[in-house]
């Protein structure tokens, strides 16, 4: 349900309005699945900026804040801010304060209300306790902002739940009455790494993103005009107190809103950084007079905010309350996430996550989605979800093709004259890794040189690394062009690229997967040769042809033991491969299979049609077409032409099959040409010899 209303709020001029943000209620099922959720709001919540998420009555999580433990005894300190300053020095307003507990800290914020509020000394607002309303503190506080006069000191806290500890309960502080809210999606600790959420892929121990904060705040207490890191989208949760107040201007009108800044304070246009993080106040009706719309929402307990990627926004509390926030990176995040590393590379501004880690981690679990999906038919949740924003317009599939294209424009103009190297895999397996001059990230290829051993820069500062000679350089990378090409078109969809890019990078094979799907990893220098095979086998129709054919007769083989075992004294024959027919294999090996190799692969004596549809029993029909000899003469050849046909296709049975198998392969175990087709080492196989 969406509501989208207007209400009037205080301000000297009577046509001073804020529209309200969009509020969105939630179903219980729809409350299940928070990604799925927010996908399917986001096109009319999105153009807001920001919008007010109210769960079902059942979402009833504990507090763990109000516990004594933390309530009473957790210790924190106080930041100052001060709103006698000029707007300008804002930015510069945080001093530390006192040291509190959250109960001593009510008491201080409850004391200035009614200080500020209801005291009859000259300079306060001597007002009636029943007129004190959401609107009324609004209003006075926009008189602050807009006129600062005197002295006027206020308190928040904004503590690291690592550290402090969080709202939500967790696995390791509650018992197994709150599982539901531990699990749940909406619990604020989990929200980052959640199944289809680009953070999961993020291993950097110093990154902070993921971790959810604590704001603790006061009447007036103020979060300025800010911008996510990287774009992200946060969400925030109100655990209790008063109201909290938000202000939100869309990300389409970000530069029109940068350059109102600009105006307002010039120092910011030396500091384009600070312009992406928390910079300034200015009252929202400022930038509603110059044409910036701005959007408002009033956030009570138990309930959510949801900030979308590039959105500025700002807070202020109207007394004492303490919420929780976190930011997440669903996939349509990607675009997003694009733009703001060019812009952080341009103004020279760090980095706190890996963008290109993120991508290239989430176009892998795609592949493996995709494989799952073709060969195994495993339509589970996660699998669709990742096959949505694949194909040849996925917001995936066109973000890697983008970053691919770009790769591989820098590394031919800037490194045909450098040593190459593979990375190392403790390159930066425990934290980033970046340029020494402008902070971007170094996950796919840096420039290096002996004479520096701790110094690594980007491809558009190579130049700048050193004095040494171009051919004394070294040029890291951890995936060739053609491998980033083969995984482009494997999240594309071209069944030969995921099955190439699924067996080499992933390790995943049908005779690997056994019911309970074990995985297993390999040491990363045999997959980096792995991976290179495979793209070369890549461009090898045939060979991609035969490699399927290999793992689909495995996966028939394997499927017959593990039956037999079941079954000891019984005949019985091997399971079909799960759901897959004839039409589906035929569709794999002629994906495979370029069309310039056509008359070749018709030639083979290894074509087949597997005819995995009948009933479990593995039968493979032949399909050879005979051909006229070239020694014959040429009246015979055209008549033998001219007479050919299809001849009707001949049954094989499995142990056929099973035998050809092992005689190509060598590896396989013995099986004995009978219609049982139990292995010599079986139990039964005994005891009929004995007979």
């Amino acid at each position: 349900m969406t509501q989208t209303t207007s209400r009037q709020c205080l301000g000297d001029t009577k046509g001073d309005v804020l529209e309200e943000a969009p509020v969105f209620r939630p179903s219980e099922e729809e409350f299940c699945d928070t990604l799925k959720y927010i996908e399917s709001i986001r096109l009319k919540a999105e153009p807001y900026g920001l919008c007010r998420i109210i769960p079902p009555p059942s979402w009833q999580p504990p507090c763990l804040i109000k516990e004594k433990s933390i309530w009473e005894y957790s210790k924190f300190v106080a930041e100052i801010q001060q709103f006698d300053r000029s707007p300008a020095q804002s930015e510069m307003g945080k001093e530390p304060g006192l040291e509190f507990t959250l109960k001593r800290f009510k008491k201080h914020a409850d004391d200035f209300i009614q200080h500020y509020f209801f005291s009859k000394d000259v300079g306060h607002v001597n007002c009636k306790r029943e007129e004190l309303s959401v609107e009324s503190i609004e209003g006075e506080y926009r008189k602050i902002v807009e006129n600062p006069s005197g002295k006027l000191e206020v308190l928040y806290g904004d503590l690291d739940t690592a550290t402090f500890g969080s709202g939500f309960p967790m696995a390791s502080n509650t018992g197994e009455s709150c599982n539901k809210y531990i699990r749940s999606s909406w619990n604020l600790n989990n929200a980052p790494k959640l199944p289809g959420s680009l953070l999961s892929f993020e291993s950097d121990k110093n990154s902070s993103v993921s971790v959810p904060h604590l704001r603790i705040g006061m009447c007036f207490s103020s979060l300025y005009w800010k911008i996510e890191e990287h774009h992200l989208y946060s969400i925030s949760y109100l655990h209790v107190g008063s109201p909290k107040i938000w202000y939100g201007v869309p990300e389409r009108y970000s530069f029109k809103f940068e350059t109102l800044m600009k105006k307002y304070f010039p120092d910011l246009l030396g500091k384009p950084s600070k312009l992406h993080g928390v910079i300034t106040r200015l009252s929202p009706f400022v930038f509603k007079s110059k044409g910036v719309p701005v959007y408002r929402i009033i956030q009570y307990p138990r309930e959510f905010v949801l900030v979308f990627p590039g959105a500025y926004h700002s807070t202020f509390d109207c007394g004492f309350n303490v919420a929780e926030a976190v930011t997440f990176a669903p996939l349509d995040w990607l675009p997003h996430g694009q733009n703001a590393v060019a812009l952080y590379q341009s103004h020279g501004r760090k980095t706190s996550i890996s963008f290109d880690k993120l991508l290239i981690g989430a176009a892998r679990e795609a592949v493996k989605a995709q494989w799952e999906l073709i060969l195994l038919k495993k339509n589970t949740i996660d699998n669709l979800r990742w096959k949505g924003y694949c194909g040849k317009n996925g917001i995936l599939t066109e973000t890697l093709k983008s970053r691919v294209k770009q790769e591989g424009m820098r590394r031919e103009y800037l490194c045909s004259t450098f040593q190459t190297k593979r990375k190392d895999k403790n390159f930066n397996s425990t934290s980033k890794r970046e340029c020494s001059i402008c902070y971007f990230d170094l996950h796919l290829s840096a420039v290096h040189c002996s004479c520096s051993s701790d110094r690594y820069l980007c491809l558009n500062h190579a130049k700048r690394l050193c004095s040494c000679t171009w051919t004394e350089k070294i040029f890291l990378y951890k995936y060739e062009i053609n491998e980033l090409n083969m995984l482009v078109e494997a999240v594309e969809g071209t069944l030969s690229a995921v099955h190439a890019w699924a067996r080499e990078d992933l390790n995943l094979g049908l005779r690997h997967y056994t019911p309970k799907e074990k995985s297993f990893r390999e040491d990363e220098g045999k997959k980096a040769h792995k991976l290179q095979d495979a793209v070369t086998s890549y461009g090898n129709g045939l060979s991609a042809v035969s490699s399927i054919k290999a793992e689909i007769k495995a996966r028939i083989q394997q499927l017959q033991c593990l039956h037999e075992r079941k079954s000891k004294e019984e005949m019985v024959s091997t399971p079909s491969l799960p759901r897959m027919t004839q039409d589906d294999t035929s569709l794999l090996l002629r994906e495979v299979m370029p069309e310039d190799l056509s008359s070749t692969s018709s030639e083979s004596d290894d074509t087949t049609d597997l005819d995995l549809d009948d009933g479990g029993k593995g039968c493979v029909l032949s399909t050879l077409s005979s051909r006229p000899s070239p020694s014959q003469p040429a009246s015979e050849r055209e008549v033998t032409l001219s007479q050919r046909r299809r001849p009707p296709k001949r049954k094989v049975t499995l142990s056929e099959l099973l035998k050809d198998n092992s005689s190509e392969h060598g590896t396989a175990k013995h099986f004995k040409s009978t219609s049982e087709g139990l292995p010599m080492s079986h139990p039964a196989s005994k005891k009929r010899k004995k007979k």
